[in-house]
């Protein structure tokens, strides 16, 4: 197998005054993409949480931690949930046949996934994702300024004119993150977060789609990265995703 084409670029200026674009192309072999459930409220969560911080720094895998709202009640609420993160795993459930949703609950490549808990990076992350013959491409605009939103347009084309029936994904993740939890289930531990999901959007049309990105203001872009991905609403299959470290477009 090929290996991965991965094209980061960084355009100049230009002479209009219009400012640069930074982008990330990616093509052939698929990176895995790892997606975790999780809550500051679940005392069962940390474990999750570390392993995936653990996860080795390699370009056959893109993590993102979503962090649900439903278990705030329990008297920490955690300030990285977004209701839209519930209802993505919920979606999820119905993907994959379960009864409901729980935390916390890793899926690989659209599909829930319990090995997880085995220490160091599992096998099934050791081998590249099947090619799908999708090239999927991610731009935004720069300067960046955190507080405000970012513009963001991702493309994706399918060999041989397949994949009519995948949607684009964009989300904003950041690294190096940590609460002092004060209440709750976790209440006195000092909990550490890589890859949270702080902005998301989509389903978005497969060519040429634009959206719109909010910056949290307390967000660092040094340790801030896009991800966009290209799935398949109906049953979760991931046909593409790429990188873009936010850090490179500055």
């Amino acid at each position: 197998m090929r290996v991965a084409k991965i094209l980061l670029l960084l355009l100049p200026l230009a002479a209009s005054g219009v400012h640069a674009e930074c982008a990330a192309q990616r093509s052939d072999s698929s990176p895995h993409l790892v997606e975790l459930y999780t809550s500051e409220g679940c005392s069962s969560c940390p474990p999750a949480d570390d392993w995936l911080r653990r996860l080795p720094a390699s370009a056959g895998v893109i993590a993102l931690a979503f962090h649900v709202d439903y278990w705030d009640y329990l008297g920490w609420r955690d300030r990285f949930a977004d209701p839209r993160y519930s209802k993505r795993q919920e979606a999820q459930a119905g993907h994959d046949g379960a009864s409901g949703v729980y935390t916390p609950q890793v899926v690989l490549d659209g599909h829930a996934w319990s090995g997880w808990y085995r220490a160091g990076a599992p096998a099934a992350l050791s081998d590249p994702a099947t090619s799908s013959g999708a090239n999927i491409r991610l731009s935004a605009g720069v300067p960046l300024h955190a507080g405000t939103p970012l513009r963001v347009q991702v493309s994706t084309e399918f060999a041989h004119g397949a994949g009519a029936d995948y949607r684009n994904y964009i989300a904003l993740a950041e690294d190096g993150l940590s609460s002092q939890v004060r209440a709750g289930e976790n209440r006195g531990v000092l909990l550490r977060h890589d890859h949270v999901v702080r902005s998301f959007a989509g389903p978005l049309p497969l060519a040429n789609a634009g959206a719109e990105i909010a910056l949290p203001s307390d967000l660092d872009i040094t340790h801030a990265s896009l991800v966009a991905f290209a799935q398949r609403p109906s049953d979760g299959a991931i046909a593409q995703a790429v990188v873009l470290p936010l850090a490179q477009c500055r």
